[in-house]
């Protein structure tokens, strides 16, 4: 190994030594280019490489033998005797089927009897109301309209304290006040348009309000209801005009 270093560091020195003389031979180039043609170079020496001596190599160690060792053979066991085949058994007789009793026939049930229909309830009768009212009469007049008449018990006494309603199917109407002393009450109509009214005894206490006075829109009725027609106060002198309609009730 040391001689192939000696080598290579000749050769490297070698190569230095020229590329310095080449250097220091480049500038010189232009001034001696006509004598540069007519002169002969130097020789260069090349550096030979001494030999390096080849080591010997040393002998491959011969394989040993190793044994391998045969294992013993094993005894083979004697075959056993195979048992003979079993003898297979004779199929048996089917007995044959037997006739399977048929049921008689059985009767339908009787049906039973319906269930008896609860009774029917008797409508109540609903109580009858307190007042019978009646139209006793219509009359013209050319200067007002509405209903009145007289509240009377039974025995034909004045009904003092009674109320009456008006309305009619586009209007709330409007209550009297309580009957007077001798059973007279009035309904003044002569702010309300001409039409078909209502008329029957109502208990105040259910009635509505407006505008601080009782309606007889949903008033409890005391009596069924009657119906009049007035007309307008002008249509006065007209045959068969109503501007009054007398309406007496009677209380049991």
């Amino acid at each position: 190994m040391k001689t192939r270093l000696i080598i290579l560091g000749a050769v490297l020195i070698v190569w230095a030594v020229l590329a310095v003389s080449l250097m220091l031979l480049w500038p010189r180039e232009d001034a001696d280019e006509i004598a540069a043609a007519t002169r002969t170079p130097m020789p260069t020496f090349t550096a030979t490489a001494t030999p390096t001596d080849t080591s010997t190599p040393s002998p491959t160690p011969t394989p040993t033998h190793t044994p391998t060792s045969t294992p013993t053979a094993t005894n083979t066991p004697p075959a056993t005797d195979t048992p003979l085949p079993t003898d297979t058994p004779t199929s048996t007789a089917t007995p044959p089927p037997t006739d399977t009793p048929t049921a008689a026939p059985t009767s339908p049930p009787k049906p039973t009897s319906p269930p008896p229909k609860p009774p029917t309830p008797k409508p109540t009768s609903t109580p009858a109301l307190p007042f019978t009212g009646t139209v006793v009469g219509n009359w013209p007049n050319c200067g007002t309209k509405g209903v009145w008449g007289f509240v009377k018990a039974a025995s034909g006494s004045p009904y003092p304290g009674v109320r009456v309603g008006v309305w009619s199917d586009a209007w709330a109407g409007r209550v009297s006040g309580p009957s007077e002393a001798d059973g007279k009450y009035t309904v003044l109509l002569n702010d309300v348009p001409a039409g078909a009214f209502k008329v029957a005894v109502v208990n105040a206490d259910t009635c509505g309000t407006y505008a601080g006075f009782l309606t007889a829109d949903r008033c409890d009725h005391l009596s069924k209801p009657i119906e009049v027609t007035l007309n307008e106060i002008y249509e006065c002198e007209n045959e068969g005009t109503v501007q009054w309609s007398q309406v007496d009730y009677t209380g049991q």
